[in-house]
């Protein structure tokens, strides 16, 4: 297993050594372009999540009944929880472009205590918002079919979606107010 650099075990030094968010955007557009090529190109899809399934390993998960917020079931049971593995060749661009970080980002939370781990943990999921907004404004989900009111959100499981969104919404307000 590669060394981690000697970072200290917090999420902003590693975020910047390892440039996590450049490479998660780069890799979830690229991964936006495959779907939109894919058996899955005529789909409208209504919904897409970073799922931090069990911190730290993430999935693209995607829904496709645009009626699931009407009816209340939210979070949905996404249709499509693993994209990475509904699409093979979104799974081997996150396995080709993200494994030096995984294995790093293990190391990093096999070296933290609990206060660390929490603090690495909100900045992982909050690297994880600033992409996502990223890739909304930068029109990335315009490479997939989308359903009229498409939702996004960044969750783990038994997550507060309402939570969620509100986390998403800060990140959205403060994109706007100070763009990068």
């Amino acid at each position: 297993m590669p060394q981690t650099p000697d970072l200290q075990p917090d999420w902003q030094t590693f975020e910047t050594a390892y440039d996590v968010e450049a490479t998660w955007f780069r890799l979830a557009s690229a991964s936006l372009a495959v779907l939109g090529a894919s058996a899955f190109k005529d789909q409208a899809f209504s919904a897409f999540a970073f799922n931090a399934v069990s911190f730290p390993s993430l999935s693209l998960s995607f829904d496709t009944d645009p009626d699931n917020r009407k009816r209340g079931d939210y979070p949905p049971d996404w249709s499509n929880e693993c994209m990475e593995v509904d699409v093979p060749e979104i799974g081997r661009l996150w396995e080709e472009g993200h494994a030096r970080i995984e294995a790093a980002l293990l190391e990093l939370v096999d070296a933290a205590d609990d206060g660390q781990l929490d603090a690495i943990e909100e900045g992982y999921l909050h690297s994880l918002r600033k992409t996502m907004v990223r890739l909304e404004t930068h029109g990335a989900f315009g490479q997939i079919r989308t359903c009229a009111r498409f939702w996004t959100v960044v969750t783990q499981v038994d997550a507060d979606t309402d939570e969620e969104e509100r986390l998403l919404d800060q990140v959205r307000l403060a994109a706007v107010t100070s763009p990068a």
